[in-house]
């Protein structure tokens, strides 16, 4: 298949075929503002991904380019053969596999002995298939900073610095988009034997230069660094060898004349090349190896640091096995603390090599383990020895990092700092991990999706909720890639629902993409993905958890990452009953309280709008969740004191130990009224009969503002 592969794409003019498929499967095109439907498309099925197009280059190049336009019948031969000889070498890919699924179908009784994705022969198909594990903004932007500390280097050696590479990267995005609007519009009016569609990725420096603003001798450094050899890409002689045209993305066309078919496949080799091109070097080489070490870590503590604020985030952490400073226990790459949880990073830079792409079982079990499971091993033995309480710790500086209180929940990640194909998929498969009490299972993903999640999650409740989220359904979702998951996560609150196991497609992923894309490269679109990150804004209890993501208390903290996991139909029900008791206790000066079941009946949240002093109303707090927890014979309870009138947090308190009957609790619990989960009492709310109210009347709430001003726009005035 490849060879036959190779002989099509040596025919003259098949580069137009290339740049069809490239304006059909990655191009997208919108009006005023990109749109989910609008996205979509790069999520057909029957699209060529860039792993197929990068194939297709790979195998252009490996004969002298004949650029010539071919006639349209020729042009159809090209494409319809492209894609029936993908087709195949897909399913070729996906036979072991598929041979595996046969045998547990013919053997239900040992279906565990079969597992479809067990072996590198079988991973071949998801690490060639597997998506992007980065947006080309995030290669262009991040390469900056990885290649930060090299800048002298490559000025020096190749005439240009990280910044300046990035900014010809930019007017090549910029003058590649104009000029194939340009050519699509002019195609219009032609003959189909007349349309040159490769006209739209085709540049020369000068056209770069003036694009951006930049010098021409920068811009043709730059470009001449990511030009193609025209060596015939010898090396590319099966799928998985080295395929020149990933590193050097930028083909010559004749004269000054360049094509870049795929902007992406550019603003990789911006961060993945100049690596090579140091390790190259042998007197810069170890230099280059620890700077990219380096940036994993910087990275991570940066962009933590963002969420969580820099009190709470240490780097270079030593594990002491006491004062003395004699053994040390370990090392953490980064460190968060916030409350009484912890989050450990490890990050890794280790690669997936060519031998475990071609099927390498031994290989592909050695990368992981040196970029993923030894990670892994070091983040859980650091954590329980911060869980144990008697060990060291210090900052790179030297100096003591104290633990405020005893830490409840720690969260491992590992981080590696490039692209390693299906990550997700291995660490499915082969992570070692034995459930630990209070250590969560490690999240295992790379910087790329580090930058994603501390965007969006920027708080840090946010972020705290989603690991404790995705750790409970590790094993229990299907996914390509990490930003699958957080994709899911706003819509649906990583919640299975019945399901013991969901599988997500890559489509989940939409909302974020967009939003990635308006943020990142200033795309019209919606910049937040919509869901749990935007339907609390303004509500009782958006603004509870709001006042709680500005403390590091405990009981508060648990009690807003409870509040996080409730489902939109709970969230509502509770905005009612918060609403009415912060109203009631404004009007007629009393407590008034509310309390959740969560419907697993695993605990509850029990919230209390008090006007008395902080000691009375936090007794009275801590008894109420007591009794609560005991009638429901749940492992934990939160609760919340809030201000009447405003609703503005107080003091939180939570209580979490396994429930033990208690003679003396039975008989205070049997003179109080059954609890109801709050859907219950939303639905008595909403049954109740209410009192006409004009539009022009006072509210009944007592804001003192007009009933069409206050709870009016909010549904009406709970009963």
């Amino acid at each position: 298949m490849f060879k036959d592969l190779a002989a099509l794409c040596a025919s003259p003019g098949f580069a137009h075929a290339i740049a069809y498929f490239c304006l059909r499967d990655h191009v997208v095109g919108y009006s005023d503002k990109l749109k989910a439907e609008e996205y979509a498309k790069l999520f057909s099925f029957e699209r060529l991904i860039r792993t197929e197009i990068s194939t297709l280059v790979g195998l252009l190049v490996r004969s002298p380019c004949d650029f010539a336009i071919p006639d349209v019948k020729v042009l159809e031969d090209y494409i319809a053969r492209s894609e029936s000889l993908l087709k195949e070498l897909h399913n070729a890919l996906s036979e072991p596999a598929r041979r595996q699924i046969q045998k547990a179908i013919a053997d239900p009784g040992n279906i565990e002995k079969y597992d479809p994705l067990s072996t590198a022969e079988a991973l071949r198909e998801p690490i060639f298939y597997g998506p992007e594990s980065a947006y080309s903004s995030q290669y262009r932007d991040l390469s900056v900073q990885k290649y930060t500390r090299d800048s002298e280097w490559l000025t020096s050696t190749r005439g240009f610095s990280p910044e300046d590479a990035r900014r010809v990267a930019v007017a090549v995005s910029k003058h590649v988009n104009a000029k194939l609007l340009t050519t699509l519009v002019d195609s219009r009016d032609l003959l189909p034997e007349k349309r040159n569609i490769l006209a739209g990725f085709q540049f020369t420096a000068a056209d770069i230069a003036a694009a951006g603003g930049l010098k021409l001798a920068l811009v043709s450094a730059v470009l001449d660094s990511f030009t193609c050899p025209e060596d015939g890409n010898a090396t590319f002689t099966s799928l998985n060898e080295f395929n020149a045209t990933n590193a050097f993305p930028i083909l010559k066309a004749g004269g000054d004349n360049r094509i870049l078919f795929l902007f992406t496949s550019l603003t990789e080799a911006l961060y993945e090349t100049p690596f090579f091109w140091m390790i190259s070097d042998k007197s810069y080489a170890a230099a280059a190896s620890t700077n990219r070490g380096l940036f994993a870590e910087e990275f991570s503590t940066t962009r933590l640091t963002r969420v969580f604020g820099a009190d709470k985030v240490f780097r270079n952490v030593d594990v002491w096995e006491s004062k003395t400073r004699k053994k040390k226990l370990g090392e953490i790459d980064s460190l968060v603390l916030f409350g009484d949880r912890a989050i450990v990073i490890q990050a890794k830079s280790k690669k997936l090599t060519l031998a475990a792409r071609k099927g390498n079982d031994l290989q592909l079990k050695a990368d992981f383990k040196a970029a993923v499971q030894d990670a892994c091993d070091q983040a859980v033995a650091c954590s329980q020895h911060l869980l144990a309480g008697t060990s060291f710790i210090t900052e790179s500086s030297g100096k003591e990092i104290r633990l405020l209180t005893a830490l409840k929940k720690i969260h491992p990640v590992c981080v590696v700092s490039d692209h390693y194909p299906a990550l997700s998929f291995q660490a499915q498969q082969f992570l070692a991990f034995k459930p630990i009490e209070r250590i969560e299972q490690p999240l295992v993903c790379d910087v790329f999706f580090m930058d994603v999640v501390t965007e969006f999650l920027e708080t840090p409740l946010r972020m705290l909720s989603y690991l404790e989220l995705r750790a409970r359904v590790a094993n229990n979702i299907g996914l390509s890639h990490e930003i699958v998951a957080l994709g899911y996560h706003p819509s649906q609150n990583l919640w299975l629902g019945e399901y013991d196991f969901i599988g997500l497609e890559d489509s989940f992923s939409v909302d974020v993409d967009i939003a990635m894309a308006a943020r990142r490269d200033g795309v019209e679109g919606e910049r937040v993905p919509p869901g749990i990150l935007t339907r609390l804004k303004g509500t009782p209890v958006g603004r509870i958890i709001e006042e709680i993501e500005k403390r590091s208390e405990p009981g508060a903290i648990g009690t807003g990452l409870e509040l996080l996991k409730l489902g939109e139909k709970s969230v509502n029900d509770l905005n009612i009953v918060v609403d009415k008791i912060v109203s009631a206790a404004k009007k007629d000066g009393k407590p008034h309280d509310a309390t959740l079941v969560l419907s697993d009946r695993s605990g509850g949240v029990t919230i209390h709008c008090s006007p008395l002093p902080d000691d009375i109303a936090g007794s009275k707090l801590k008894t109420h969740c007591e009794l609560c927890k005991y009638r429901e014979k749940a492992g934990r309870w939160f609760g919340l004191t809030v201000w009447p009138g405003d609703g503005s947090v107080r003091f939180g308190v939570m209580l979490e130990f396994p429930w033990k009957q208690d003679q003396a609790l039975d008989v205070v619990v049997g003179k109080l009224p059954p609890l109801k989960p709050i859907e219950a009492l939303a639905t008595l709310n909403r049954e109740a009969k209410r009192p006409k109210i004009g539009r022009n009347a006072l509210c009944p709430c007592g804001s003192g503002l007009k009933y069409k001003k206050c709870h009016l726009p909010k549904g009406g005035m709970p009963s």
